[in-house]
């Protein structure tokens, strides 16, 4: 029995011994590995947090910039006359804006100088100088996507008080804004204000008293269009500058066919600049002139036709299309696009030597903007350029300030998508539904089918601290938690937000980007302006690359010579996608 108990004891004080030696070899083996290990993924995660602190504090003291509004104007439009025996045959309407409408599409606002009444009668021979548009033609011009019209010509009353009231009407009804007309001159001489992207604009419309009959004019119980009376339009112009940014003034003035502006065009003009305007466009010459810079703003006294039946020279069947870039702060770019008439009544671009020639008549230095595009015959991209001013240095971007609205959860309501100081917000019914998460920095989204699956996704640029989230490889051993630029695919499905798809630290950040296919291949590529590390804050731009998405992530399919590149676009013109990028 006392031995028995003499074992029991022994055994209890091996058990006892065992489980102390265990407990200290575990808790040196936490203590000393697991524990440690842990301490570093939390110091590292504690780092990455701080860097991200900083980094964005940084990013908040760059200058915040809200979108670019773009403007493009165009030249004398007739349906009458030749124009409509054209469109007839064709049995399509639009048939004058099919080669170029893409390219209209492309602008915030859309300017011209309509030069006929829309309204019923008899068809007008080739040669006659009254002209007339047949009901329909205002829908060829929203189809097109004109916004506002100038009504202030030598032909818009060749039809009468009715030809004129009809004109108004069938234009109100498509959704076509029109100046320089009106029931009375009240009405003739108000402007037209629209707001786009916070940006306010008042347009004028003028008629030079020495081009039409005086019954043209509105009178205070006439219907008619606005005469070119200094004192009248400087009152005008110094009242819309106090509710507007920017005030337009069209000007439809000059001697036909030739190609420098008379005293009448040059002192309205001037005179209209000095009383505040900021951008005057000219018609009526028919031919393209001359253009000035006077104190700081931009005159062009004629754009030449844009759709009219003139075949008797080359020069009125060419004309010019601008297209002005607005910011709060000026006018940053105007870019141009020479267009050459088919068949009297089509506008296309003109080739490169015809458009060398019609950019000349400018009589203005210019410098060039640089194209890359893709060329089915040599299977690459190729690179031209195209003629544009800039009017403010190129300068790095800012932070940007954007707002959009799309129903991406197809409920029929439409969600605000509000990028501020790197952080989208989803409003839905006046309520935050998703914002992004504190540790993201979003430099820009894009609505668009990325992955080609069919669903219009939200596509972001953004930095964030860590290569891998919950995803991480387990090839991968250490987890880079610098901040590093990402590309992310998020898609809204039923009122709650996914991630699609997010990439790892980038190789090179993305400065801008856009998505469009770009070799019409029928499936979006991603086209961005890529930079470097060193510049992390402000971000300039070293190439211009095309990625495709290959149903696990995005590969690079082409790369620009190496530059400086900044502000991205991608222009449709008649049916091609073009990358255009300004160049320093």
């Amino acid at each position: 029995m006392q031995k028995k108990i003499t074992w029991i004891i022994l055994f209890s004080i091996f058990i006892l011994a065992v489980v102390f030696l265990s407990g200290n070899y575990y808790l040196y083996f936490f203590k000393n590995r697991d524990f440690s290990k842990n301490q570093e993924i939390l110091n590292d995660q504690s780092q990455g947090e701080k860097d991200f602190l900083d980094f964005s504090d940084q990013k908040k003291k760059l200058s915040q910039i809200s979108e670019e509004v773009s403007l493009i104007a165009v030249g004398d439009i007739s349906f009458s006359r030749g124009v409509e025996r054209i469109v007839k045959k064709q049995k399509d309407i639009n048939y004058p804006f099919l080669k170029i409408r893409d390219y209209l599409k492309g602008a915030d606002l859309v300017f011209g100088n309509l030069e006929t009444p829309i309204t019923k009668g008899p068809e007008i021979p080739n040669f006659k100088m009254i002209f007339r548009s047949n009901p329909g033609t205002e829908q060829a011009l929203k189809y097109a996507g004109f916004s506002v019209l100038s009504l202030a010509n030598n032909h818009t009353l060749n039809f009468g008080k009715q030809g004129i009231k009809d004109t108004f009407n069938y234009l109100t009804k498509a959704g076509i804004k029109y100046v320089g007309a009106g029931n009375n001159e009240q009405e003739a001489n108000q402007p037209v204000y629209i707001e786009k992207k916070g940006i306010k604009f008042a347009f004028l419309a003028y008629n030079d008293s020495d081009v039409v009959p005086v019954s043209y004019e509105a009178t205070y119980n006439r219907a008619g269009t606005a005469f070119m009376r200094i004192e009248r339009m400087i009152k005008a112009v110094e009242e819309a500058k106090q509710k507007v940014d920017f005030v337009i003034i069209s000007m439809h003035a000059g001697t036909e066919y030739t190609q420098k502006p008379n005293n009448s065009q040059v002192n309205f003009a001037h005179t209209a600049i000095e009383a505040g305007a900021d951008l005057i466009i000219g018609h009526h010459p028919h031919v393209v002139q001359v253009m000035e810079k006077y104190k700081g703003k931009y005159i062009f006294y004629s754009l030449g036709n844009f759709v009219f039946d003139q075949p008797q020279s080359q020069e009125t069947k060419e004309g010019l299309v601008i297209k002005v870039y607005f910011t709060k702060d000026g006018i940053s770019k105007i870019s141009f696009l020479p267009v050459v008439m088919e068949n009297l009544a089509q506008p296309r671009i003109a080739n490169l030597k015809k458009a060398e020639k019609i950019l000349q008549r400018l009589k203005f230095l210019l410098t060039n903007q640089d194209i890359y595009f893709w060329s089915d015959d040599k299977n690459n991209f190729e690179k031209k350029t195209k003629a544009v001013i800039y009017d403010k240095a190129l300068k790095n971007k800012g932070i940007i300030l954007k707002q959009k609205q799309m129903d991406l959860d197809n409920d029929l309501i439409l969600e605000n998508y509000i990028l501020e100081n790197g952080r989208l917000v989803v409003v839905k019914n006046l309520k935050i539904i998703w914002q992004s998460p504190n540790n993201w920095w979003i430099d820009d989204f894009v609505f668009a089918d990325s992955n080609n699956d069919g669903i219009v996704d939200i596509n972001l640029s953004l930095w964030k601290s860590g290569n891998f989230g919950t995803s991480k490889p387990f090839w991968v051993k250490e987890n880079d938690m610098s901040i590093k630029n990402h590309f992310f695919v998020l898609d809204f499905i039923g009122g709650a937000m996914k991630q699609v798809w997010g990439s790892s630290n980038l190789g090179e950040p993305n400065c801008e980007f856009q998505i469009t296919d770009i070799d019409n291949d029928g499936k979006n590529d991603l086209i961005v302006i890529e930079g470097d590390y060193l510049q992390k804050l402000k971000c300039n731009g070293n190439y211009v690359a095309v990625w495709k998405w290959n149903d696990w992530g995005f590969s690079n399919e082409w790369r620009s010579e190496k530059g400086n590149f900044a502000n991205l676009e991608i222009k449709k013109i008649d049916g091609k996608n073009y990358i255009m990028v300004d160049a320093k």
